[in-house]
């Protein structure tokens, strides 16, 4: 009988142990505040083993347009997919110097080596909707360009938080203004014309373009004054700097104050390039105006991204450009 009794006992025990995994199981793939310790990829199930997904911007290309492109995407999808955001320290600092970026939770690049498998993406300005998914299963790093305002375009809000100018680009800038113009009385129209490398290398707006789109602003509102910035102002001055509605910004301006100027204008006319696609996004008039050069089925003139990836809906087109 004793000996029947232990066997009886081992049997129980064992029984009650098999039972205790089914359930913790259970509850772990059934329960949500228990999935956070598993991870699934590519149909097999992982234990989490303490590693972090992360957002990697650590290319260099391009000028200031394709920098804030490239900040604004990392930044979004680090929003979207819940990951952490590394920033190349040359990158940041070149930011900080025009921008009041407030990220006290940027990851060091000592910690890098805790973040989850890294895949590249090499992207122009491809939409791809899957990038939106939260999926801390790897981390992205971007290369090229990121020109699509999809991947950002969800927080808005904290993009022109992050992206506000410095009070001393704000204040030099600002009193150049009132130097020159009567702004309480005046419509500013801020216009970029980009020209310098796209005259070698891409397509620029035509100056018919430019003028028709100056004529448009003249007729919807009084007082206008044009106020230009361009990578090219001796060419900006020489043919459109005689007009008295007409005004540059002086050559010891910096892209960033350039940038600021179209901020502050009420309306905005693109031509070209990126630079000029961001003064209108930072716009602080809201409600302003922006209209762009375009190709005949309004994406963009200089590359070939879709119109909806390129454009937010909120920017209206001229198709005058020959």
């Amino acid at each position: 009988m004793p000996r029947y009794k232990i066997c009886t006992n081992k049997t129980w025990n064992v029984a009650s142990l098999f039972v205790i995994i089914v359930v913790s199981l259970y509850i772990l793939y059934t329960d949500p505040k228990a999935t956070h310790s598993l991870r699934l990829w590519k149909g097999n199930i992982l234990f989490n083993n303490g590693k972090r997904c992360v957002i990697i911007l650590r290319e260099h290309s391009g000028r200031l347009g394709n920098r804030l492109f490239m900040f604004a995407s990392a930044y979004g999808l680090s929003l979207n997919r819940s990951c952490q955001l590394y920033i190349d320290s040359d990158i940041i600092n070149e930011l900080y110097a025009s921008f009041e970026i407030n990220l006290p939770n940027l990851l060091p690049k000592s910690q890098l080596n805790h973040s989850t498998p890294i895949q590249k993406i090499y992207n122009h300005c491809s939409f791809f909707p899957y990038l939106l998914h939260s999926n801390n299963s790897y981390s992205i790093e971007l290369l090229g360009y990121w020109q699509v305002h999809t991947y950002f375009i969800d927080h808005i809000e904290e993009i022109r938080r992050q992206l506000r100018f410095k009070r001393t680009i704000l204040d030099q800038v600002n009193s150049f203004l009132d130097k020159h113009i009567n702004r309480s009385v005046s419509t500013l129209v801020g216009i970029h014309i980009r020209r310098g490398d796209f005259l070698l290398v891409r397509r620029v707006s035509s100056n018919k373009y430019i003028f028709d789109a100056m004529l448009h602003f003249l007729a919807k509102y009084r007082s206008v004054i044009f106020v230009i910035v361009s990578d090219d102002k001796q060419y900006c001055r020489k043919v459109f700097g005689q007009r008295n509605n007409v005004l540059l910004t002086p050559d010891s301006f910096s892209a960033a104050d350039d940038l600021a100027t179209l901020t502050l204008c009420e309306h905005i006319i693109l031509t070209a390039g990126t630079f000029g696609w961001w003064g209108a996004f930072l716009l602080h008039n809201r409600v302003g105006d922006v209209v762009t050069d375009s190709k005949p089925d309004y994406s963009p003139l200089d590359n070939n991204c879709r119109r909806d990836d390129y454009f937010p809906p909120w920017y209206s087109f001229l198709n005058n450009t020959n």
